[in-house]
């Protein structure tokens, strides 16, 4: 006689009584009863035929919960005959506290809370990739028991959607919850310093591998001493390629910790550092004590940087020589005496540098040339010609030179006939001296202007017949 449909959504329940005229129920009830007794209309609620039309609504049930109905009718010649009966479950509760810790780039977990009301055995995930929406999403069902699960094998960087309903007797709940996600995006690859001075530093680094999904970089500099000590870099190309920032005004020598990760929407990834550091100011004035300088030894002196530089010691060498540097230490004398291995009358040239871990200042620079040595076997004759001196010499083999220096000076008279001359051969004539005269001779060997120490040698012209007359001195070396 009845035909009765159910709709169920969340707890909400219609029943619908096709036929049931006013006109023709006159004098008739329907007794509707059900158990649990959670809703509306109570249970046991008796409805006139004439009130209700063809639908009895019942409404705020319970939730993820299985309901037994039964539906009475009565009239002048029956009474609570049993007209239809059903077992309905509702619908249950979506989860509630739904929340995703992104724990790499391919693994998420997902954790919640179940719902308050109502039954629930096992709870329904849903992943949906954001970045591709004609991939198709993936499920996961969850048991009863547990209110998390670990999500796997994601891409790295891409965009997520994790909807979780509530399952109760092979009813999915109507609503659900969800949270949208991103996973952390693949770390970059190698990077170095490309360009460095005392106040700029160039990075150049490598794309992720493999790529993953992210939009850019963000490279960050401590200290943060830089203009801007965070940057932000698109990534170009695709396949991207290398990709580069630079830091400037920066403190010379001093080490930054620096860092590159990639970024996608709100998640950055785990970072690639390394530690560099600027170029530390260089030394000045670079000068030699001259009276410190022998044969065998001289004394540098520097001065330190001028300007606000950070570094941890001075390194002094010879330039093109095979010989390890020499350290001092910040804060120790700006002084060194090199002595070891020099050549007498050789020039060096000192370089001089401030070293801050490993890196090494611009050189500041001066050349040095030590005292060659003297010459030997000098020998001094007098000439058939009245005076003329005839003069040779050995200079030292183990000594540099590029010439030599004589002096002359008449003895025995207050200022008496002399001259100084050089010479770039190993013997030479002094020619015009005054006849009959007693002179003191030396003869230095010279390198770069510097001078030996003297031999001497005294040595008489021949006397002349002829008046003496004073002249001039003309010297000529002998060919």
């Amino acid at each position: 006689m009845f035909h009765v449909l159910q709709v169920c959504y969340c707890a909400d329940l219609v029943i619908r009584i096709p036929g049931n005229s006013p006109l023709s129920q006159e004098g008739s009830f329907y007794r509707l009863d059900y158990t649990p007794p959670h809703g509306s209309p109570a249970p046991n609620t008796t409805f006139s035929a004439q009130d209700i039309g063809d639908v009895i609504e019942f409404s705020r049930g319970l939730p993820g919960t299985k309901y037994e109905f039964w539906l009475y009718y009565s009239n002048s010649s029956l009474n609570d005959w049993l007209t239809w009966t059903a077992s309905i479950t509702t619908a249950p509760d979506p989860p509630s506290n739904l929340s995703v810790n992104v724990r790499s780039g391919k693994v998420a977990h997902v954790s919640w809370s179940p719902p308050v009301q109502g039954h629930f055995a096992s709870f329904k995930l849903k992943i949906l990739n954001l970045l591709e929406p004609h991939e198709a999403p993936s499920t996961a069902v969850v048991e009863q028991s547990d209110f998390h699960h670990s999500l796997q094998n994601l891409t790295p960087g891409s965009s997520y959607q994790v909807q979780l309903f509530t399952v109760y007797d092979n009813k999915e709940s109507v609503a659900y919850t969800s949270r949208n996600f991103t996973t952390k995006p693949n770390t970059p690859g190698k990077f170095i310093v490309w360009f460095r001075n005392e106040t700029t530093l160039l990075v150049l680094w490598q794309p992720p591998y493999p790529t993953g999904v992210y939009s850019h970089y963000k490279v960050s500099i401590d200290p943060q001493d830089a203009v801007e000590s965070v940057l932000y870099v698109e990534k170009e190309g695709e396949p991207p390629g290398p990709a580069q920032a630079a830091f400037k005004g920066l403190v010379p020598g001093r080490a930054y910790n620096i860092s590159v990760q990639t970024v996608s929407e709100d998640e950055v990834s785990a970072p690639t550092t390394a530690q560099y550091r600027t170029v530390p100011l260089r030394p000045q004035n670079v000068t030699f004590n001259k009276d410190a300088v022998t044969s065998q030894s001289f004394i540098v002196h520097w001065e330190p940087p001028a300007g606000a530089s950070e570094f941890d010691k001075y390194q002094l060498l010879i330039s093109a020589r095979r010989t390890a540097a020499v350290s001092r230490l910040r804060d120790e004398p700006t002084t060194w005496q090199f002595k070891d291995n020099l050549e007498p009358g050789r020039t060096y040239q000192v370089v001089v540098k401030t070293v801050s871990g490993k890196v090494t200042s611009w050189p500041a620079t001066a050349n040095v040339t030590l005292k060659p040595l003297p010459v030997h076997n000098l020998k001094s004759t007098a000439a058939e010609h009245p005076g003329m001196v005839t003069l040779s010499w050995e200079p030292d083999s183990t000594s540099v030179q590029d010439g030599f220096k004589i002096t002359y000076h008449e003895v025995e008279q207050f200022n008496g006939d002399s001259n100084t001359m050089f010479v770039d051969k190993q013997s030479a004539v002094l020619e015009s001296l005054l006849p009959g005269c007693n002179y003191s001779i030396t003869i230095q060997a010279v390198s770069n202007s510097v001078e030996s120490n003297e031999t001497s040698v005294f040595q008489a012209t021949r006397e002349s017949t002829a008046n003496l007359v004073q002249s001039s001195l003309v010297l000529r070396p002998r060919e």
